[in-house]
């Protein structure tokens, strides 16, 4: 199980930091679309589905023959990662999980002006490059640096404000078959028949957070 769980629990972080730190806005646009990612360095590349609806995210994920699915709760800021082919999940609140572990990322969701959008994230300069087609979707091409002097450059669309494309010095992750429309609620559930996992043993003490109220 420990193995499995280094497999799967990269993958999900990495995805979660990408996707949110780039899409600080008040409420998303629903939408659904598949989704790629390649990295620099390592042999797995991650293929998925990602799903936003009025308060929610989830991503269905794939990589080194495992599957899993990471569900973000916007307004309590928990993340339930879930074991697809064990029916087990992992619940986790995201204002107490250290900086490199699941879920990492979402306690930084608040409310930003498309026009500047580091102006709440204080580690980040942004500079825009110009206005540009991703995947047949209208995108903001931005450049973001952080105190390390490390660029990333994100293309966010216009409609959905929501990155389509992101390209860091680690990875590069692109969405398409991008689907306007609120996804099934369904999809923003533990399915029934999920056990969820005792974390005591595997992480910190307190890093787990309180439980959902």
């Amino acid at each position: 199980m420990k193995a499995l769980l280094r497999n799967l629990l990269p993958a999900a972080t990495v995805l979660l930091l990408m996707q949110l730190a780039a899409a600080q806005v008040p409420s998303f646009a629903p939408f659904s679309a598949d989704m790629q990612m390649s990295k620099t360095h390592g042999p797995q590349d991650i293929t998925g589905q990602i799903f936003v609806g009025s308060g929610h995210l989830r991503m269905n994920l794939a990589t080194a023959g495992h599957e899993t699915a990471v569900i973000t709760d916007f307004a309590t800021k928990t993340s339930d990662i879930l074991l697809l082919q064990q029916q087990m999940y992992m619940e986790y609140k995201a204002d107490a999980m250290p900086a490199r572990g699941p879920g990492s990322g979402t306690q930084d969701l608040k409310p930003y002006d498309p026009e500047h959008p580091c102006s709440a994230q204080p580690d980040l300069t942004c500079k825009k490059i110009g206005v540009e087609e991703v995947n047949g979707r209208t995108c903001d091409h931005w450049e973001m640096t952080d105190k390390q002097g490390r660029v990333s450059n994100v293309w966010i669309d216009q409609k959905l404000h929501f990155p389509i494309k992101v390209v860091s010095q680690d990875s590069t992750m692109t969405l398409t078959n991008i689907k306007e429309g609120q996804p099934d609620a369904s999809l923003f559930q533990i399915p029934a028949g999920f056990h969820k996992m005792d974390m005591s043993g595997m992480l910190p003490p307190g890093a787990a957070g309180p439980p959902k109220q």
